[in-house]
């Protein structure tokens, strides 16, 4: 937990006394590392630098205490594929233990996917980084990156700010008929793709440049799907804790996907 004298941004904290946590090498059964930085380094629970930074260990976080769950109810594959036999829960987050024991998340060791040149890009790190940009609706679900071994560069989806792209087309002259028809159209797809990754520079690797992105209007019903529909959990394209629910989003919106897509390939 951040403690309300600590004002860094994107710190989760120290830990709290009723569990006991710490990282662990993400490395598989092999010895192999399974995960690699944006740098293509391994993250180490005995490294001491993070990416130019100090940090005291690197790695997946784990925990257990009685303030953890003792498992999932009734699902003993699940709780044996996320519970090792020492009782230490294995969050899938990966994180660095910063200089002064605040512990900060930095990457996840599921959704990273491997391109096509053979390089990894950690999808939920770029939807983190992407969604800073005013043309993303968060309130509609926001955004989610995509990318597959057939790919050259990551894609997108994204629930558009429909005002903000508004404000843009009076500014740059661009006419259009509805919300619907300004998000299909080129220049507006473009300039939404330059701005996100202009905000990814320097924060995310060069494999994680989007090639493009597909503009959802979200104008649609809360509990409807189809090519208007905003991500919710009425329409189950979010979970009840309101996280992208990925396979759902890919097949409700497979033609915006697929169009995307092939300009992910070269």
């Amino acid at each position: 937990m951040q403690p309300p004298f600590n004002a860094e941004d994107g710190v989760a904290g120290a830990p709290v006394s009723s569990v006991e946590l710490k990282v662990a090498s993400c490395l598989d059964g092999d010895g192999q590392p399974a995960v690699l930085d944006r740098v293509g380094e391994p993250y180490l629970s005995s490294d001491k630098d993070h990416l130019g930074a100090p940090c005291l260990g690197r790695g997946e976080v784990l925990i257990k205490g009685a303030a953890v769950s003792s498992g999932y109810y009734m699902e003993a594959a699940k709780t044996k594929e996320s519970f090792d036999a020492d009782g230490w829960f294995h969050t899938g987050d990966i994180a660095i233990w910063l200089p002064n024991g605040m512990l900060k998340i930095v990457d996840r060791l599921k959704n990273l996917v491997k391109l096509k040149g053979g390089e990894y890009v950690a999808l939920e790190s770029m939807e983190a980084t992407y969604a800073q940009s005013v043309f993303v609706n968060g309130v509609n679900g926001g955004i989610m990156c995509y990318a597959d071994g057939d790919m050259d560069r990551p894609v997108a989806l994204l629930q558009t700010n429909v005002d903000e792209l508004k404000k843009w087309a009076a500014s740059a002259g661009v006419a259009y008929a509805s919300a619907e028809a300004l998000c299909q159209d080129p220049e507006a797809v473009k300039m939404v793709t330059l701005d996100l990754n202009k905000i990814g520079k320097g924060t995310l690797g060069g494999n994680e440049a989007l090639a493009t992105v597909a503009l959802l209007p979200g104008t649609g019903p809360l509990d409807a799907a189809g090519p208007a529909a905003p991500w919710t959990p009425e329409n189950g394209f979010l979970t009840a804790s309101n996280k992208l629910n990925r396979k759902p989003i890919e097949a409700g919106f497979k033609g915006e996907l697929a169009a995307a897509k092939a300009v992910g390939i070269r």
